[in-house]
């Protein structure tokens, strides 16, 4: 069996990175947590990854820094950004190259990102 996707999960809260990590699991993925832009750039650093899938807005460097600084590093990487926010990210998505979901979030539409970010790569829907 192909390696299974691997994707970082950045959320300052405990309840959505148990929720998105178990989901990506029954997807096919393997997943790390951080939760922090900070500890999520350094596991970034660390490990290779195929997606990121970061908050907005938390504490130790917001969702948009991080993904500056992975752009940075692999712009190939996927990524998808999360907010509750009502800040207009539609802009910073086209340059940075993110995909955006709004909070409270729809399942199928994060499994339609996450496919979508992951391109060739089999996750099991």
């Amino acid at each position: 069996m192909l390696n299974p996707p691997r994707v970082l999960v950045v959320d300052d809260e405990r309840n959505i990175q148990g929720l998105l990590s178990e989901l990506l699991a029954v997807w096919g993925c393997e997943t790390d947590v951080a939760s922090s832009g900070t500890e999520g750039l350094t596991l970034f650093r660390q490990k290779s990854y195929d997606l990121v899938l970061t908050d907005y807005s938390m504490p130790g460097g917001s969702g948009l820094e991080l993904v500056e600084n992975v752009r940075n590093s692999d712009p190939a990487v996927g990524v998808i950004m999360l907010t509750a926010s009502g800040a207009e990210l539609d802009s910073h998505g086209q340059r940075l190259g993110f995909t955006l979901l709004r909070k409270p979030l729809q399942i199928d539409h994060l499994e339609t990102a996450v496919k979508q970010a992951l391109g060739d790569r089999n996750i099991q829907a």
